[in-house]
């Protein structure tokens, strides 16, 4: 089976129309606090390309307590630290249905480094995951805190998660889908290099994954998604591509 490999952007970094024809997805943020409605998600999508595809980012408050001032249904205390009751299944169910109106096929949990490992926290998230109905979208999962390789790879086993990673720092993990993510320490400059993108492509090209996602939230996220997209297609490099 031929492999894909998908090269896009964190949001937008510039305005869609400018750039929707030169990547291949998009993981979308408008749900990373309240997610929008269907109508919302409908109108999104029609101003995409049809190849184009979404992922979508998970709202932060499942995670992390929300402001006071957050326009949330029900009692503000029940939102965050992984709770499950009534509000969270609610948000849960709007995000499902945001996701599945942009067809998107990943939804993607960004875990704060104040989601560590502890035996609290693990069963926190375990149970929540467990009773969150995905209707057949995978979750997508990049923890940020003091987690070690070998916890994250036994919870990502046991939960049927997918690990973000950037493979200039860590080794893809096997499975039918990966996840390479690259946030704004990714490069030391404005843009990744050619040798650095090159670095990319070979770890997507190499893993076993029958589909690939490459997805850059860096300081100069559509040059790099751009240059990736001509690495792959063994094209050189633009350094002094801008936008």
């Amino acid at each position: 089976m031929e492999q894909r490999i998908l090269v896009g952007t964190v949001g937008y970094p510039i305005a869609p129309g400018l750039f929707a024809d030169d990547v291949d997805c998009i993981e979308m943020t408008g749900a990373k606090y309240i997610p929008p409605g269907r109508k919302t998600a409908v109108h999104e999508r029609s101003g995409l390309p049809s190849p184009v595809e979404c992922t979508v980012q998970v709202s932060r408050y499942f995670a992390s307590p929300p402001p006071s001032e957050a326009s949330l249904r029900g009692d503000i205390r029940a939102y965050g630290d992984f709770q499950v009751n009534d509000e969270t299944r609610d948000l849960w169910k709007r995000q499902r249905e945001y996701a599945l109106a942009l067809s998107a096929r990943m939804l993607v949990l960004l875990t704060p480094p104040e989601i560590t490992p502890s035996a609290s926290r693990l069963a926190a998230m375990s149970s929540f995951l467990k009773e969150m109905d995905r209707d057949g979208i995978a979750i997508v999962w990049e923890p940020r805190g003091p987690w070690s390789a070998g916890q994250i790879r036994q919870f990502a086993q046991a939960h049927d998660l997918v690990v973000a990673v950037d493979p200039l720092r860590d080794a893809v993990p096997q499975g039918d889908v990966a996840y390479l993510r690259f946030g704004p320490f990714s490069s030391s400059g404005s843009r990744m290099g050619t040798y650095e993108l090159e670095q990319i492509a070979d770890a997507a090209r190499s893993c076993d994954a029958a589909t690939v996602y490459c997805v850059f939230d860096t300081h100069r996220a559509v040059d790099d998604a751009r240059n990736l997209r001509r690495v792959l297609q063994e094209e050189p490099a633009d350094d002094d591509f801008g936008y």
